[in-house]
């Protein structure tokens, strides 16, 4: 039988989460189900203005995080959380490339404090746990999740030139 994409990560994310002492089943049950979500690339940008176009940047995130506080509470949440889990998607899958820009550690910060944001807005305290150590250990996860991607889930050098989109997975 063929593992579904989140059991695939699930083993790599467990063993690599482990060695940086980060196991915590529900983290490691977290970041798979995330990965799994954003290798559909249409679940990277699912929010919308109110032009109907995608929110795609963290200022337009943080601007439709700030028009929705203390009006729609959900919303806000959505918005926040998917701040949260973009910034880490980024800053482990696209690591090398934020930091030879230099927003390395702007997206670093940017998810610790969204991760904190989504743990005080969670009203189920399991969850909350969950998003609060996801802020805390913000950056060993992104560095457990980029070394789980160079040392686990290498992609063999001729995939690159045949699929030019892979080669971004490796920069």
């Amino acid at each position: 039988m063929t593992p579904t994409l989140y059991q695939f990560f699930h083993r790599h994310v467990q063993y690599g989460l482990r060695r940086a002492g980060l196991g915590e089943p529900e983290t490691v049950a977290y970041v798979s189900d995330l990965l799994a979500r954003f290798a559909h690339t249409d679940a990277l940008y699912p929010l919308n203005d109110q032009g109907r176009r995608p929110l795609t940047t963290i200022v337009q995130f943080r601007v439709a995080q700030q028009a929705a506080q203390d009006m729609d509470r959900a919303r806000e949440m959505v918005i926040v959380r998917h701040l949260a889990e973009y910034t880490l998607f980024m800053s482990s899958v696209f690591r090398e490339r934020l930091r030879s820009r230099g927003q390395l550690a702007y997206y670093t910060d940017q998810g610790r404090s969204a991760f904190g944001q989504t743990a005080d807005l969670e009203k189920n305290s399991g969850r909350a746990r969950v998003y609060w150590r996801l802020g805390h250990d913000f950056a060993r996860v992104a560095q457990a999740v980029d070394d789980i991607r160079h040392h686990q889930l290498l992609l063999a050098a001729e995939t690159y030139a045949q699929r030019p989109l892979a080669a971004l997975w490796r920069r």
